[in-house]
C-alpha cells in the first residue's frame, strides 16, 4: 500500500510539468526584484532630489540674512556720513525742518536710486518726530517702534524688521545722534521689504512670498498701504493671514491654494500642483526687531520639469526591467523544457520499479495486519488491568473527602462555638456595664436636681440683692456726704464690688449650664443601659446618634472632628438600644483607625422604603483583600491586644435580626465608609440581647 501510495503521488507530480513548477514562482521572483529595482532607484532619484531642495531651501535663508544685515550696514554708514555733516548739525539743533528737507531731499533721492532706501527720518533728543523726509507735508506724531524705543534706552545703533502703519513691512536702521557727546537728536532710514525679495530672487532664482498674522495688521490702514503701492489687497483670501507680496508670477488666488495646502504648518517638501505646475513649498518664520513672530516667507520652487526628468528616468527603468525578465524568461523556459523531456524518460523508469515491490508490499501488508491484531490483544488486557486499578483508587479518595469534610465540619462547630461564647460573655459584660450605668445615673440625678434647683433660687435672690445695692447707691449718692460718699466709693473700688455684681451672674449661668449638661449625660446613661428592652418601639434615629455620640464623646473629641450631615429621615420601628451598640462600635473602630486627626462624617437619608446611615472617617482604611473577612468572628484588623475581634460581627448580627444590610467601602490611606440600611416596613426577628 505504501509504494503504491507513492506511485501515484510520483506520478501526479510529474504530470505537472517541471516548467510550470519553476516559471511561475520565477515569474513572482522576477516581478518583486524589478519591483524592488525601480522603487529604490525612485527613493535614491528622490531622496537626492530632497537634499537639493533642502539645501537650496537653507541657502534661501542664509542669504536673506546676509542681505539684511548688507542694507543694514550700509543705512549704518549712510546714518553716519549725514550726522558728521554741520549743516545737518545746526538744521537740528535749531529746529529748522525746511532747511533739514533741503538738505535730506537731495540725499533720499540717491539712497532711493541707488540702494532703493524710501524711509528717511530726523527726531529731536526725546525721540519726537521732526521731519519725515519722504513725506514733509505728514507732521503727525510718529509711534515709537521697538526699534526707536531701543535706540532712545540703548544709546546704541539699533535694527530690525517692523510693521509699518500701512501695514508693510520694512528693514529700519535707528541710530543716536552725537555732537562732541552731546545726543541731539536721532536719524532713521528705512527700506521696504519688497526690495530684498527682488535681489534676493535675482540671486536664488527662487520664487517668494510674504503673508503676516491679521493679528497684527488694522485692515484698513493695510488696504490703504497695498492700494498706495499698487498691489492688489484682498483681507478675506486666508483666514488667519494677509498676502503683503510676492515675486512669484502665479496670480493672488493661486498663491492662496498654495499657502491653504497645509495651513497648519507648511512643511518642507510639500508638493502642490496649480495649474498644471508642480511647487515644492517650504517656510520659515519671520521675526520683526522684537523677536516677534509676525508672519511667514514662503519659497516657491519650480519643479515641474524636474518631476518630469524623474518620470522619464522611472519609465527608462522599468522599460529596461522587463526587457531584461523577458530575456531570462525565454532563457529559463527552453533550459526547463529539456528537464522535462528527461523527467519523463526516468518517470518511465520508475513505474517499472514500483510493479517490482508491488507483490512485496502485499507480503508486508499482511504480516503488519497480524502483528495489529495482537497488539489490540494486548491494550485491551491492559486496559481492564487499569481500570480496575482506577476504580479502586477513587474509592479512596471518596473516602479521603469523607474523612476530610467531617474534620472540616467538627473545626467550623468548634470555631462556632467559641464565638457564641465569646458573644454571650460580651454581651454579659455590656449587661454589667448597663446595670452600673444605670444605677450611677440613678445616683447621681437627684443630686444634680437639688444643685440645679438650688442655683436657680440663688439667681433669682442674688437679682434682688443686685436690686437692693443699686438702691443703696442710689440713695448714698443722693443723701449723704462728700466724705463719707468717697469713702464708700474707696472701699468698693477696694472690695472690686462692682466686678462681682458683674460676674457673679455669670458664674451662676455657668454653674446652671453645668448642672444641665450633667442632667443629659444622665439621660444619655440611663437610656444607653436599657439592654434588656423586649418590646420594638417606634425611635428618632438622629437622637439614638446623638445619646452615642454623648457616651463616647470622651475617645473622639482627641482624635477627630465630627461633621453631621442628617437628612429628613421618618422614625423607625426598631430596639433603639440595640442600634445604639452598633453605632458606637462603628465610631469608636473610627477613631481608632484615625492615628493622629482626622475627622469622621455621619450622613443620614432615605429613600421610599428604607433609611440610611453612613459612617464614614479618614483614617488608614483597610486592605482589600481584608473587607470580605470584616464580619467574622475574631477577626480584627488591629495589633494584638485590642480589641476583640467581636464588635463587627455583633453589629452584623444586630442589622441582620432588624432585616437590614451593612456593606463597607475603603481605600487604603484614604479612610473607611460603613452604610447600614433599615427596611422601614421589614419585619423584626426576635433579639434574645444587644
Amino acid at each position: 500500500m505504501f509504494f503504491e501510495h507513492f506511485k501515484l503521488q510520483a506520478e501526479a507530480k510529474l504530470k505537472r510539468t517541471i516548467r510550470s513548477q519553476v516559471l511561475i514562482p520565477l515569474t513572482l521572483t522576477f516581478i518583486i526584484l524589478t519591483g524592488s529595482f525601480v522603487y529604490s532607484s525612485y527613493w535614491m532619484r528622490m531622496a537626492h532630489y530632497e537634499k537639493g531642495l533642502q539645501q537650496r531651501h537653507t541657502r534661501v535663508q542664509h542669504v536673506v540674512k546676509s542681505l539684511i544685515a548688507d542694507r543694514t550696514r550700509f543705512m549704518t554708514s549712510a546714518i553716519e556720513f549725514i550726522a558728521d555733516q554741520k549743516q545737518f548739525q545746526d538744521a537740528v539743533l535749531t529746529k529748522d525742518r525746511e532747511a533739514l528737507y533741503k538738505l535730506g531731499s537731495p540725499i533720499l533721492k540717491r539712497l532711493f536710486i541707488n540702494q532703493q532706501i524710501t524711509h528717511f527720518y530726523f527726531y529731536d533728543k526725546n525721540g519726537a518726530i521732526l521731519l519725515r523726509v519722504y513725506n514733509p507735508d505728514d507732521t503727525s506724531t510718529s509711534p515709537i517702534r521697538f526699534t526707536r524705543q531701543q535706540a532712545i534706552s540703548q544709546g546704541k545703533t539699533v535694527s530690525g524688521l517692523e510693521l509699518g502703519r500701512s501695514g508693510t513691512f520694512t528693514l529700519r536702521v535707528v541710530s543716536p545722534w552725537k555732537v562732541n557727546g552731546t545726543l541731539i537728536g536721532y536719524i532713521e532710514l528705512g527700506q521696504e521689504y519688497d526690495h530684498i525679495l527682488q535681489e534676493l530672487k535675482v540671486v536664488t532664482l527662487v520664487d517668494f512670498a510674504v503673508v503676516l498674522e491679521k493679528r497684527f495688521l488694522d485692515r484698513r490702514a493695510w488696504e490703504e498701504g497695498m492700494k498706495m503701492l499698487g498691489r492688489s489687497a484682498d483681507w478675506n483670501l486666508l483666514p488667519d493671514r494677509v498676502l503683503i507680496d510676492q515675486t512669484v508670477t502665479l496670480p493672488p488666488r493661486s498663491v492662496a491654494s498654495i499657502l491653504e495646502a497645509d495651513a497648519d504648518s507648511i512643511k518642507y517638501g510639500k508638493r502642490i500642483t496649480v495649474k498644471d505646475l508642480t511647487y515644492r513649498v517650504g517656510s520659515f518664520p519671520l521675526q520683526d526687531a522684537a523677536q516677534q513672530t509676525v508672519g511667514e516667507f514662503i519659497t516657491m520652487l519650480d519643479s515641474t520639469a524636474n518631476l518630469s526628468e524623474l518620470r522619464s528616468f522611472i519609465i527608462k527603468v522599468v522599460s529596461f526591467s522587463l526587457l531584461v525578465c523577458g530575456c531570462l524568461f525565454l532563457y529559463s523556459y527552453r533550459v526547463l523544457g529539456r528537464v522535462d523531456r528527461q523527467l519523463l524518460e526516468n518517470r518511465e523508469q520508475l513505474e517499472r520499479e514500483f510493479e517490482k515491490q508491488a507483490a512485496t508490499n502485499k507480503r508486508l501488508e499482511i504480516e503488519v495486519a497480524e502483528r495489529k491484531r495482537a497488539k489490540d490483544s494486548l491494550k485491551t488486557l491492559n486496559e481492564h488491568l487499569e481500570q480496575r486499578v482506577l476504580d479502586r483508587t477513587n474509592e479512596l479518595k471518596q473516602l479521603n473527602r469523607q474523612l476530610e469534610s467531617s474534620h472540616g465540619k467538627l473545626e467550623e462547630a468548634y470555631i462556632n462555638l467559641q464565638a457564641q461564647q465569646t458573644t454571650i460573655l460580651q454581651q454579659d459584660r455590656m449587661a454589667c456595664i448597663g446595670q452600673l450605668a444605670a444605677s450611677v445615673a440613678h445616683d447621681i440625678n437627684n443630686p444634680i436636681g437639688f444643685v440645679a434647683g438650688n442655683i436657680e433660687v440663688l439667681k433669682n435672690y442674688w437679682g434682688k440683692l443686685a436690686a437692693f445695692v443699686a438702691m443703696q447707691d442710689d440713695a448714698l449718692n443722693s443723701g449723704a456726704s462728700p466724705e463719707l460718699t468717697n469713702r464708700v466709693a474707696e472701699q468698693r473700688r477696694a472690695l472690686k464690688v462692682d466686678y462681682l455684681l458683674d460676674d457673679f451672674d455669670a458664674v451662676l449661668d455657668e454653674s446652671l449650664e453645668g448642672t444641665e449638661r450633667v442632667s443629659r449625660i444622665v439621660q444619655n446613661l440611663k437610656g444607653f443601659s436599657r439592654l434588656d428592652e423586649k418590646e420594638a418601639r417606634l425611635a428618632n434615629i438622629h437622637e439614638c446618634l446623638e445619646s452615642t455620640l454623648n457616651i463616647v464623646m470622651n475617645e473622639l473629641r482627641y482624635k477627630a472632628d465630627i461633621k453631621k450631615e442628617f437628612g429628613n429621615i421618618p422614625q423607625l420601628l426598631c430596639y433603639p438600644q440595640q442600634l445604639n451598640q452598633v453605632f458606637m462600635n462603628l465610631l469608636i473602630n473610627a477613631s481608632q483607625s484615625i492615628e493622629n486627626w482626622g475627622e469622621i462624617t455621619i450622613r443620614t437619608w432615605t429613600d421610599s422604603g428604607n433609611i440610611f446611615v453612613a459612617i464614614s472617617d479618614t483614617g488608614c482604611g483597610i486592605a482589600e483583600e481584608n473587607l470580605h473577612k470584616l464580619f467574622e468572628p475574631f477577626f480584627s484588623t488591629k495589633e494584638a491586644g485590642v480589641g476583640t475581634g467581636l464588635g463587627l460581627s455583633i453589629v452584623m448580627e444586630i442589622v441582620k435580626k432588624h432585616s437590614g444590610e451593612i456593606t463597607v467601602k475603603s481605600t487604603p490611606g484614604n479612610g473607611t465608609t460603613f452604610t447600614v440600611r433599615f427596611p422601614l416596613n421589614a419585619p423584626l426577628q426576635g433579639v434574645d440581647h444587644a
